[in-house]
């Protein structure tokens, strides 16, 4: 696997993982297929089922070299943020079994909306829907404080169902083979409050042990009341530099497009 998930529960404010890239050529090799559209192929590498190689062609390189070069002047951070969703994508897979429906990363910039949804499903029924917001920030107290709690407080509180149920309901057809009933399904995720919720955020260095983590997490627990952790997630990684290393690995990327284009 390109990332390693140790586990952590941190009191009773929340449960989740620190991410450590221990191979970071797969990496770049898997967010390079994710970004010319073989997210499904790639789920198949981490699932363990080894198939056909990928296809590189060229408009789909083309456009994803787009996508990882910001022009001079212009800010990295809707660069950046596309490949944290890629890495967060990856790591939920990695984390999760196969009766959990996860839906790829938007590849479209300026499109809004969930940075991820998870449904997962048992015995044929839906157990949980988690909703994701994926943050590459070098200010991640500010902004877990500023921008992740309020959506977390909308979605807790019933606004935005529509939104909610139109992503769930597509994500759903997928794998009609999983779920006994699709419209229960449905009503289940909005109506009896199922839904979970799961932050991912680049942290600093002073975040990655207990006491940094009950800091940059602090009031998820008021912010999504519920006695169970599990019903709050947190996942972390520290990348030093994070700007820098995200235009090396960007770098990277591109050298793998373009190589396996021929």
């Amino acid at each position: 696997m390109p990332i390693n998930l140790t586990s952590f529960q941190q009191d009773d404010l929340c449960i989740g993982h620190t991410w450590n890239i221990v191979d970071q050529a797969l990496l770049a090799d898997l967010v390079a297929q994710v970004l010319i559209g073989k997210q499904w192929h790639v789920q198949k590498i981490l699932e363990g089922v080894t198939g056909s190689s990928v296809e590189f062609k060229e408009n789909a390189v083309n456009d994803a070299v787009k996508k990882l070069t910001v022009k001079p002047g212009s800010d990295p951070w809707h660069r950046d943020g596309l490949i944290f969703q890629i890495f967060s994508w990856l790591a939920a897979n990695i984390a999760t079994g196969s009766s959990s429906i996860i839906r790829p990363p938007h590849l479209i910039p300026a499109q809004k909306g969930f940075d991820g949804i998870q449904v997962d499903i048992n015995d044929g029924s839906v157990s949980a829907v988690i909703i994701f917001e994926d943050k590459a920030t070098t200010s991640p107290r500010k902004m877990i404080r500023d921008n992740v709690w309020p959506e977390f407080v909308e979605f807790h509180d019933g606004e935005r169902e529509s939104e909610l149920e139109q992503e769930i309901t597509t994500l759903i057809e997928t794998r009609k083979d999983l779920i006994a009933d699709v419209d229960a399904a449905i009503e289940t995720l909005i109506w009896k409050k199922v839904r979970k919720f799961r932050v991912a955020i680049t942290a600093d260095e002073s975040h990655m042990n207990s006491a940094g983590r009950k800091s940059l997490f602090k009031d998820y627990d008021t912010k999504v009341p519920n006695n169970d952790p599990d019903y709050r997630r947190a996942e972390i990684i520290h990348i030093q530099g994070l700007r820098n290393w995200m235009e090396q690995f960007s770098q990277d990327v591109i050298t793998i497009l373009k190589e396996r284009l021929g």
